[in-house]
C-alpha cells in the first residue's frame, strides 16, 4: 500500500480493498468470468476494447497510477456502466483519495450490479471501518463473515475476524475481543494471534507491550506484503494520520 489510509484498498496506508487483501493472502480470485457474462451481448469489438480498458485500469492502479486508473475506468464505462469490477476498482480508487461519499456510491452501484459479490461485499463494509462507524462496521463484517465466510481462503477470513475484533474495541465489547485471542496460541498459522494481543494491548494503553506483539508478530511471518493489510488495518484505526490528510474531490 501507499500509506494512503484505508484498510480497504491497497495495503499501505490506506486501505485495502478485498482484492489486494486478498492478494496479499496469496489468493487473488479475480473472478473475471463472470464480467464477462455481464457484458455477453456487446459486439466483439466492443467487449474486446471493454476488457482492454478494464485490465489496463487494473495495472494502473496496481502502479498507484489512480488518476490514470480512473480515466481507464471512464472509457470502459463509455462503453458498459455496468460491471461490477469496473465499478468496484472505481470505488477503491476513490478510497486511495479517502473521498468516501464517491467510493460509497460506486460500491454500491457495484452491488446493484451483482448483490452478492463479496468482494463489494467486503469494500461496503470497509467504507463503514475506515469512516469509524463502529457499530454499523461490525454489524456488516459479522454479516459477511456470517453469509461468505464459507468462501473467504483462511487468511482473509483472519484479516476479517481482526476488523470484527477492533470494532469490538471501540464498541465496548472488550471481553468478546479478548475471547477470540484466547481461542488461539502461537501455535495458530496466523497473524490474528499477535496483532490481536497487539490491538488489545493498545486499547489498554500498553504500547511498549503492543509493539512487542507487533514485533513478535513480524518476526513469525516474515513475509511484508503478507502483513501489510494487517498493520494497514492498524494505522487506519488511527494510530497514524493520513497520508493526504483529508477527503479529495476527483472527477
Amino acid at each position: 500500500m501507499k500509506r494512503s489510509l484505508i484498510a480497504l484498498t491497497l495495503a499501505l496506508g490506506t486501505g485495502l480493498s478485498f482484492a489486494q487483501a486478498e492478494k496479499a493472502d496469496d489468493s487473488a480470485t479475480a473472478p473475471k468470468k463472470q464480467y464477462n457474462i455481464d457484458i455477453a451481448n456487446l459486439p466483439e469489438a466492443k467487449r474486446k476494447e471493454f476488457f482492454e480498458h478494464y485490465f489496463r485500469s487494473e495495472q494502473l492502479f496496481g502502479q498507484k497510477r489512480i488518476f490514470e486508473c480512473l480515466e481507464s475506468i471512464r472509457k470502459a464505462h463509455q462503453i458498459y456502466r455496468k460491471s461490477p469490477a469496473t465499478l468496484n476498482l472505481q470505488g477503491a480508487c476513490y478510497v486511495e483519495f479517502r473521498n468516501f461519499k464517491k467510493a460509497t456510491e460506486s460500491f454500491s452501484a457495484a452491488q446493484k450490479a451483482d448483490p452478492k459479490n463479496r468482494n463489494v461485499l467486503f469494500n461496503l463494509a470497509e467504507i463503514k471501518f475506515v469512516s469509524q462507524e463502529w457499530p454499523e462496521a461490525l454489524s456488516s463484517l459479522n454479516n459477511l463473515l456470517d453469509n461468505h465466510g464459507e468462501s473467504f481462503r483462511q487468511g482473509m477470513k483472519d484479516l476479517i475476524r481482526f476488523k470484527i475484533l477492533l470494532c469490538q474495541l471501540k464498541t465496548d465489547q472488550v471481553a468478546e475481543a479478548k475471547a477470540t485471542i484466547n481461542a488461539l496460541s502461537y501455535k495458530d498459522d496466523t497473524p490474528l494471534f499477535y496483532f490481536g494481543n497487539a490491538a488489545i494491548s493498545y486499547h489498554a494503553e500498553k504500547t511498549t507491550e503492543a509493539e512487542q506483539w507487533l514485533a513478535r508478530g513480524r518476526r513469525v511471518f516474515k513475509n511484508p506484503q503478507m502483513l501489510a493489510p494487517w498493520s494497514d488495518t492498524l494505522i487506519e484505526y488511527g494510530y497514524i494520520k493520513s497520508f493526504y490528510g483529508g477527503d479529495l474531490e476527483v472527477e
